[in-house]
């Protein structure tokens, strides 16, 4: 059966994952640890990581994966859903069937269970090949040569012996193979996937203790032999981080934990996925707000690197079916999320409705599509119209997904899992996969004499399934004969399934049972089968001789099956769990009784790793009739597991009747708690069994008691919406009035209660009447009409307010029920309100009224009652805002459409000088923005304080759309901010890339735009070392590549200074003179040399600069550069020098005093003029927004001061005038400022050309003036 089609979805994010592995791969050949194990909880990303590796993304965040990809050698994914592809054999056979595909990607086209060609092809590419193509290549050659090898792939072989195939056909043949040039590496997925959901265990323990030496599973497979592996194949599995055996299988094996929350890696990786959705998703980005931003922090801690958790409560959020401020009611664990999702999902009666389809769906053997899924459900009600079949599978949309073949399937399988485990989903939400498997085998009858060989033996599976908890007291026929009989009945043509040449046929042979059954209803092997089978021992005669019939088995032998050759009945397996832990598990009540009459020894009170006892087992599924028999045997009624619950705590919580009756009969504690404190009588309320709750409070359960987070079966049985439970816990005198740890009362969670229930008003109701505290405040000060107003319940409103309710109550941060229904959009709730005469002018904590958080929640019916009622829709808040600067910020269109129908002014500013255009602009609401300039004629080049345009703001932010539809309303493109700085300076300065390139050829912005000190975009690009920004600007934008600021300077300059070489040679190639001198006479060559560039000094030479120039105080750039200490550039200038000196005949030994050699210090003092050399301050970086640049003439290139103008020759080596200070002065002002203990925003002390810059954060005196600082005597000072 071919394995599930892996639907890859979106990726984000594990980086650093994809980084370590490739590390591992690297020190293969060098280390002894042969594999790595990836591993994670359920949902925590582990298949979706070895999907990235087989299928790796697109773009350039993924070239960690793409190249890992390309050392790929196989891989294979282990899915619980199928059968096949959990099989070793299987496992071997995909592997060979891999690297027999032809081409370097032949892995990603083969499924995982692909038979083996009968032949292979060759790549006639005369494209180098791969390593992996090399070892495929290889393989395949020794493959056509070497008979052993192809005697190893029998497929009886394979399947008698899947070790021995592994070792032959594929391990031994890799090891003679000749090391590739990197290492490969082999990927397995799921590698503790075992069984299906509910596969019965076949043979008995004998004829598995006869195989111990054949591995069952492909964990075992690979842990037996990884050793063998080359040293050159690194071998990568993935695994639940709670399972133990694969933890020991491979204890050598190097792990990268995925949810390990103790790492910052992953920490980020939870960060950055959250932001990614938001960034990526429109509809998610609406639902946040200030009062919900803080929700999407406690979403990141509740997720604990679940990636599945974030995935389901996101979605959900962006198809507005949760709302975030709820994330705080979200239990933080998976199964707790799964819970509460069905809670808000399915009433009971709508549970009931989807859960056949449920059963079918978790039973299925194969990709089940919507037609047969139909069908399926029909066999069992027959009544069922397609009309209501699609109304019910509309129901499960959330929870069912549907690939790309049409086939349906649960989300994810930890959910499949959930669904049948009764201590997590409770009774209420129990599927059984026993009624699906009947279903189906119901359906396959149907259609008998169509069935082809894989769909007989799915029948086969299927009715051993099912027939197998089908009671049979009433008729003479054992289980086996009833499945035989059924075979025959549904007319297949089972005599020929057997010989078929399908795929699927090659699994039988490894289940005994369906072999048997198989060959019992007519299936007739070939001869050649035949004798394989007699000769090597497959299947005993034992187990498929058709002359012994069951029922000529004596009662024991079941028993002796199970106790094997030991008889030791209190023997445990891996998990710890004994015969009668197997025997209560399974509910089999009539054996287990047989087994404790014929083993007295047999210890009740055993325990499994999770602390159960059998009859904490039984308890747990149900299982009255096992209860009884170990209750009578004398098995211990009070026993806590590990999690501390007893057999009447988990039959409480499930909704046992009988079960929990029999217990208390037996005298069990009814106040047991877990180590929450939760009693049975709170499990009981919180699902809603009202028969046990009745029969706990008879037998004296405390109605009051309290869990560790304070809250009561009241409490709990409220806030899930099951009035008859309130009722009857009321009546036993429970107090209406207790408060949680939280401050909330029955009342409050009863506002608070989930709607799917369609029970909270009555819960209310019955509340209200009997004396509840209407206006009680919880520790955030908010009341229950507070509460209900959030989430929107309007009869909960309305029946509060008739109980007098106070309208008008404040929380702690000053929102009232109508500031709560106005921010959450339930119009009906405001008109309530409004008709109740609440106060409509009340301000929050940010100065914000009702208008303006309803403008940014966008509901447009409740923005117009407010309107209506008068709000002033000119109101500013703390920051500035009006109601229409919240609903352009958001995109609301209509209720912008109201506001200025209403008066508001499009013009108006927030206390950044921003207008609603600017604001739509900004976050890229293009519609919006078209609407406000056509109909209302916003004001297009309005600017801020900061001197920004709408058309700064959406370009910066990347939004095309935006910035075209200002464009095409004439926006100036050349609007300059504060500091004289264009946008296309702006996106120059920041690397924007895409945007500068659109701006230019859309709106031909002006290249040649200066700022305040006179630089260009090309001067700052080429500062911050941006080399494609300066080939843009220089190629399409035609920048003048000589363009010189205030003093001069060119972006060689620029360049130079800063070291980036390859911008100096662009600036060169396009014609940039290598000799311009700035004001002080500084060259490019003189600035590279003075920083130690040498590269640059270089590119400068190569193109003609003159290393003898001097600047305005006679130094040259060997000079400043042996100053500076940078010897190689002094000798790479002298080299030049004298290569100089050589091609001039005439000029050997002399030279001019400005070459002269630096092998003397005499010449030292001569300080390089920091006033000539000056640049961009070392603070102004690509990183900071042009905010951070802002009036800050530390960016400047030059200083054009009066103060700058003078030379740094601070020793008086060098006789100048220029630039006299007042040393002491200066000095002094400079000490004043450093010690100042309360820095200014931003101070600028101009000395020697050198600005000295105090910010907020930090104090930075420039390397420079901390040198020249040095060199001067300090007056004195006193302590």
């Amino acid at each position: 059966m071919a394995a599930p089609v892996i639907e890859k979805k979106r990726f984000f994010c594990r980086e650093w994952a994809f980084t370590k592995l490739s590390h591992c791969l690297e020190q293969r050949p060098a280390s002894k640890t042969c594999g790595v194990l990836v591993v994670g909880g359920p949902g925590s990303g582990k298949t979706a990581f070895s999907a990235e590796l087989a299928w790796p993304s697109a773009g350039a965040n993924a070239r960690h994966q793409r190249s890992l990809n390309r050392r790929l050698l196989a891989r294979h994914f282990c899915q619980a859903r199928s059968e096949a592809s959990l099989s070793p054999a299987q496992f071997v056979r995909s592997l060979v069937a891999q690297l027999l595909q032809p081409g370097s990607d032949g892995i990603h086209r083969v499924s995982s269970s692909s038979p083996i060609p009968g032949s292979t092809t060759t790549n006639a590419t005369t494209v180098p090949l791969s390593s992996r193509e090399m070892v495929a290549e290889a393989y395949a050659e020794k493959l056509r040569t070497d008979p052993e090898i192809q005697a190893a792939l029998q497929p009886d072989v394979l399947d008698r012996d899947p070790d021995d195939a592994l070792k032959k056909a594929l391990l031994f043949p890799l090891l003679e193979l000749e090391p590739p040039k990197c290492c490969l590496f082999l990927l397995v997925d799921s590698i503790d996937e075992g069984q299906t959901l509910d596969v019965p265990q076949t043979g008995t323990r004998d004829s598995r203790r006869e195989n111990d030496n054949v591995s069952r599973t492909i964990a075992e497979l690979l842990a037996n032999h990884h050793h063998l592996f080359p040293q050159w194949l690194l071998l990568v599995c993935t695994a639940r981080r709670q399972s133990k055996p694969i933890s020991r299988m491979f204890s050598g094996f190097r792990k990268i934990p995925l949810d390990d929350l103790r790492k910052s890696l992953v920490v980020r990786d939870i960060q950055q996925y959250i932001l990614a959705r938001l960034d990526q998703e429109d509809a998610l980005r609406q639902h946040i707000s200030r009062d919900t931003a803080e929700m999407l922090n406690q979403l990141h801690i509740k997720s604990n690197g679940c990636f599945l958790y974030l995935e389901k409560v996101l979605d959900g959020v962006a198809e507005n079916f949760i709302v975030l401020r709820e994330v705080r009611e979200i239990p933080g664990t998976l199964n707790g999320l799964y819970l509460w999702l069905c809670q808000r999902l399915f009433s009971r009666k709508q549970f009931a409705k989807v859960q056949p389809l449920l059963n079918v769906i978790l039973a299925a053997k194969l990709p089940i599509t919507q037609e047969i899924l139909f069908k399926c459900v029909k066999t069992a009600c027959p009544n069922i119209t397609i009309d209501d079949f699609n109304r019910r599978l509309h129901l499960l949309r959330r929870v069912i997904s549907v690939s790309r073949a049409g086939a349906l399937m649960l989300f994810h399988h930890s959910f499949a899992e959930w669904l049948l485990d009764v201590k997590h989903c409770t009774q209420k939400y129990l599927c059984s996969a026993v009624e699906g498997h009947a279903m189906l085998a119901a359906y396959y009858t149907l259609r008998g004499p169509e069935l082809n060989a894989d769909e007989i033996c799915v029948l086969g599976q299927h009715l051993q399934r099912a027939i197998t908890s089908v009671a049979t007291t009433n008729c003479n026929l054992d289980v086996h004969t009833l499945q035989v009989l059924w075979m025959i009945g549904s007319g297949a043509p089972i005599e020929d399934c057997y010989l078929d040449s399908s795929e699927c046929i090659l699994w039988p042979r490894q289940e005994v049972k369906l072999l048997k059954l198989l060959i019992d209803a007519g299936a007739k092997p070939s001869e050649k089968t035949v004798e394989d089978d007699a000769s090597k021992d497959a299947v005993s005669s034992s187990q498929v001789s058709q002359d012994v019939s069951p029922m000529d088995e004596s009662p024991s032998e079941p028993l002796t099956e199970l106790l094997g050759e030991s008889g030791d009945i209190n023997q445990a397996d891996s998990c710890g769990r004994t015969v009668l832990h197997t025997l209560a598990a399974d509910g089999n009540a009539s054996l287990l009784e047989l087994a404790l009459a014929t083993c007295p020894q047999a210890k009740l009170e055993a325990t499994d790793r999770h602390g159960q006892t059998p009859l904490n087992l039984a308890a747990r599924h149900g299982y009255a009739d096992v209860v009884r028999v170990l209750l009578a045997a004398g098995a211990c009624a009070d026993h806590a597991d590990c999690d501390g619950w007893t057999a009447l705590r988990a039959a409480a919580w499930g909704g046992h009747t009988q079960v929990v009756e029999m217990l208390l009969e037996h005298g069990a504690m009814v106040d047991c708690a877990d180590w929450d404190q939760r009693t049975a009588l709170r499990a009981a309320a919180w699902g809603g069994h009202e028969d046990i709750v009745k029969a706990l409070l008879q037998h004296g359960a405390d109605v009051n008691r309290t869990d560790d987070e304070g809250r009561t079966a009241l409490i709990a049985a409220a806030y899930m919406g099951h009035s008859e439970i309130v009722e009857h816990l009321l009546d036993f005198g429970a107090e209406i009035n207790h408060a949680d740890n939280d401050g909330r009362t029955a009342l409050s969670v009863a506002a608070l209660c989930v709607p799917s229930n369609h029970g909270y008003a009555k819960v209310v109701t019955i509340l209200l009447e009997r004396g509840a505290a209407v206006d009680h405040q919880d520790k955030d000060g908010m009341t229950p009409l507070l509460v209900a107003a959030f989430e929107g319940h309007r009869d909960v409103c309305e029946l509060l307010l008739e109980y007098e309710a106070d309208v008008d109550h404040c929380d702690a941060t000053g929102r009232t029920p109508l500031w709560a229904a106005a921010s959450m959009g339930h119009g009906t709730v405001v008109a309530l309100l409004l008709f109740w005469g609440c106060y409509v002018d009340s301000i929050d904590n940010e100065g914000r009224t009702v208008l303006s958080v309803a403008a940014a929640q966008g509901g447009t019916d409740v923005v117009k009652q407010l309107l209506d009622r008068g709000l002033d829709e000119q109101h500013r808040d703390n920051s500035g805002w009006t109601p229409l600067h919240y609903a352009a910020f958001e995109g609301h269109i209509d209720v912008c459409e109201a506001l200025l129908e209403a008066g508001a002014k499009i013009d108006e500013t927030d206390n950044d000088g921003k207008g609603a255009l600017m604001l739509a602009a900004q976050e890229g609401h293009a519609a919006l923005v078209e609407r406000l300039l056509e109909q209302h004629s916003a004001p297009i080049d309005q600017h801020a304080h900061d001197g920004k345009t709408a058309l700064r703001l959406a370009a910066l932010e990347g939004h095309y759309d935006t910035v075209r539809v200002l464009l095409a309303h004439n926006a100036d493109v050349n609007a300059k901010d504060a500091d004289g700085r264009s946008t296309l300076y702006i996106l120059a300065l920041e690397n924007r890339l895409a945007m500068a390139r659109f701006l230019l050829e859309h709106a031909r912005a002006d290249v040649e735009s200066r700022d305040s000190e006179g630089r260009t975009p090309l001067h700052v690009s080429a500062w911050q070392g941006h080399v494609e920004m300066v080939a843009l600007l220089l190629t399409e934008g035609g920048a003048s590549v000589n363009a010189c600021d205030n003093e001069n300077r060119t972006p060689l300059h620029s360049a130079a200074w800063q070291g980036h070489a390859a911008i100096v040679r662009l600036l060169l190639e396009h014609g940039a003179t290598p000799d311009h001198t700035c004001n002080q006479g500084a060259t490019a060559l003189g600035i590279a040399a003075q920083e130690g560039h040498e590269h640059c000094v270089r590119a400068l030479l190569n193109h003609g600069a003159d290393p003898s120039h001097s600047d305005h105080c006679g130094r040259n750039a060997i000079k400043v550069a042996a100053k500076s200490g940078h010897d190689t550039v002094v000798r790479l200038l002298e080299e030049h020098s004298a290569n100089q000196r050589s091609l001039r005949p005439g000029i050997n030994g002399g030279g001019s005093s400005s070459a002269t050699s630096v092998t003397s210090n005499s010449t030292a003092e001569t300080k390089p003029s920091s006033a000539i050399l000056n640049p961009l301050s070392t603070q102004y970086s690509p990183a900071e927004s042009p905010d951070s640049t802002k009036r800050r003439s530390c960016v400047s290139l030059g200083n054009n001061s009066s103060n700058s103008k003078s030379s740094s020759n601070l020793t008086g080596s060098t006789k100048s005038d220029q630039g006299k200070f007042n040393q002491n002065s200066m000095v002094n002002q400079v000490i004043k400022v450093l010690s100042s203990e309360t820095p200014q925003q931003d101070t600028g002390i101009r000395y020697c050309g050198w600005r000295i810059v105090i910010t907020k954060k930090r104090k930075s005196i420039n390397k420079f003036f901390s040198f020249y600082l040095s060199k001067i005597k300090l007056p004195h000072m006193k302590k």
